[in-house]
């Protein structure tokens, strides 16, 4: 029985023990800052936004005339260097629309087909090419072009890791106006990494039969950006 006891009194010793140096250990001090980085790159891809749009009476023909001039376009752009591999369907639409005159009456009937492909350009110095080629094959619209980089991963880790040497900047800054030091990190939070191509707006680009000259283009820079949240300890 006495053991018994013994054995009771220990273990309440040792929770008491736990408890008391639990309660005397001090809240550590902290500062929570965020950081921001962002790196260049030089564009190395293209990808266009290209639309043919037709009507008709009726939508049977005016979705035959369709195809048959997206099927141009797309031979086209691939003649002039465009990847085959990545040409995608981006939206497609078939709809009736009502026409009228000055009073407000009906008149004809007629239906648009709108067919957008993205086209990708892996060899960017022929952009200017494959955009002649999708007009001169009767694309009715460009609407646009970005300009990216092919293999991201290595930016992406430059924009990572200038966010954090910027959140740890903050964070010796604050500790120094403070009177404090940063000592460690308590915790990191990734809060996004973005990709930012640059986009060459909307356009509306003309046929261009008996000209040899090729349309320019000038890609701009790709950006990476990267956000961080660090909780840094201090003393």
């Amino acid at each position: 029985m006495k053991k018994k006891w013994l054995a009771l009194a220990a273990a309440s010793f040792l929770v008491f023990s736990t408890m008391t140096a639990q309660a005397e250990e001090p809240a550590r001090r902290s500062i929570t800052v965020s950081g921001s980085g962002q790196v260049t790159a030089k564009s190395d891809i293209a990808t266009l936004h290209i639309s043919v749009q037709t009507e008709s009476a009726n939508s049977k023909a005016a979705v035959r005339e369709n195809a048959n001039t997206m099927t141009a376009v797309r031979n086209a752009v691939i003649a002039a260097g465009a990847d085959a591999s990545k040409i995608e369907t981006q939206n497609y639409s078939v709809y009736p629309q009502q026409n009228y005159d000055n009073k407000g009456r009906k008149t004809d009937l007629k239906y648009i087909c709108n067919n957008t492909m993205n086209v990708t350009v892996t060899n960017i110095a022929r952009t200017g090419e494959v955009m002649d080629a999708a007009i001169n094959a009767g694309a009715t619209r460009l609407d646009s072009v970005d300009f990216g980089v092919n293999d991201t991963q290595k930016f992406k880790d430059a924009a990572l890791r200038a966010a954090a040497l910027d959140a740890k900047n903050k964070a010796n800054i604050l500790a120094s106006a403070l009177g404090r030091t940063v000592v460690n990190v308590i915790s990191v939070n990734e809060d996004s990494v973005n990709v930012v191509p640059y986009r060459l707006m909307s356009f509306k680009a003309a046929a261009r039969d008996n000209v040899e000259t090729t349309t320019p283009v000038d890609p701009s820079d790709s950006k990476m950006e990267s956000h961080v949240t660090i909780v840094f300890e201090i003393a």
